[in-house]
């Protein structure tokens, strides 16, 4: 049994030490390691860099690096820990390289792993790599699929399947965004531009507006621009049933006009005018669009439905239409 005065030499340092500042070690008769800690560390580093010398491999050095710091390998600065990203697989919660050096590395393992970072990004969300989008593009002549007049850049896909449906302009491919691909809404638009509006006999009448919400210069921007006074808006306003004109679901935001000959039109709302002006106002754009997104559609065939089933799908269809007249309100 060990006595807290016992004392032993060590060969490396030459100082005398207490036992307890020597580690455990079976082999030795007295239990404990030749060397005092101290120095079997620094002989343990110095053969561990002795080995990784010989791999061809550098040690790094340790560094000091302060409280709420972190040391970047990479460009080799101390920074606050700030710097650098979330990485909750690791201790620390922090990623190895500061946010900079972590954007370059990173980058770096996409052009080896795949090639470049737009072959990584088209993989990762579309699953097709360059050479599919540059044959697609091919086959459409290098052009939007949709308008034909501009080359085509954006890889379109359905939000519904996930399924890539070709290459757009960026005009085409925000149109169809602000319709949400809905083939109703892209016929009333088609429509609506060809001068032809569908008037619903029933509607969802919005939340009465009140005076105060219109913005001071309203009036001011509408002469200016649209040769209109704010009183002239309200009233249009309040013959669309302060509903938009095309999709009869949102109030209207907007004053649209015809870009060709500047004449107003209606009030509508920010997806359906911004989608029409992506659209070039050309309702043969908005055809192309609606025949694009159809032919991307899936069709079912026939399936057979027992008389059980078909009960409840009346049953159900009864009590949605009795719902739907009970919250909307006859205008034509």
């Amino acid at each position: 049994m060990e006595t807290p005065d016992e004392v032993k030499r060590c060969p490396d340092c030459g100082e005398t030490k207490a036992v307890a500042e020597f580690g455990l070690n079976k082999r030795m008769a007295d239990g404990r390691a030749r060397y005092c800690k101290a120095c079997f560390r620094r002989r343990s580093t110095q053969s561990y860099r002795k080995r990784m010398a010989e791999q061809g491999k550098t040690v790094r050095e340790v560094r000091e690096v302060p409280e709420g710091h972190k040391y970047c390998p990479r460009c080799e600065r101390v920074k606050p820990v700030t710097e650098f990203g979330r990485n909750r697989a690791v201790k620390s919660g922090l990623t190895d390289y500061c946010k900079p050096c972590h954007n370059t590395v990173m980058r770096e393992e996409r052009i080896k792993n795949h090639g470049s970072t737009r072959n990584y990004h088209l993989k990762r969300r579309y699953g097709i790599t360059e050479d599919d989008f540059e044959r697609m593009l091919a086959r459409q002549g290098g052009l939007c699929a949709i308008c034909r007049a501009v080359p085509g850049t954006f890889v379109d896909h359905s939000h519904a399947t996930g399924l890539v449906r070709g290459i757009l302009c960026f005009n085409c491919n925000n149109g169809l965004g602000h319709f949400g691909d809905n083939l109703v809404l892209l016929e009333l638009a088609a429509l609506y531009l060809d001068g032809e509006i569908l008037w619903p006999e029933f509607v969802v009448l919005p939340r009465q507006r009140v005076s105060d919400e219109v913005a001071r210069t309203r009036s001011y921007h509408l002469t200016q621009r649209y040769q209109v006074r704010h009183e002239d808006v309200e009233r249009m306003i309040s013959a669309q049933h302060g509903l938009c004109v095309v999709c009869w679901d949102r109030p209207p935001e907007h004053v649209d006009h015809c870009h060709r000959t500047g004449d107003v039109r209606y009030a509508l709302c920010l997806p359906c005018n911004t989608g029409i002006g992506q659209f070039r106002d050309d309702p043969g754009v908005v055809r192309r669009a609606l025949s694009y997104v159809e032919a991307t559609v899936e069709e079912f065939d026939d399936v057979e439905v027992s008389e059980e089933e078909l009960r409840e799908l009346v049953e159900a269809d009864e009590r949605l239409r009795g719902e739907f007249y009970s919250t909307v309100s006859r205008v034509g």
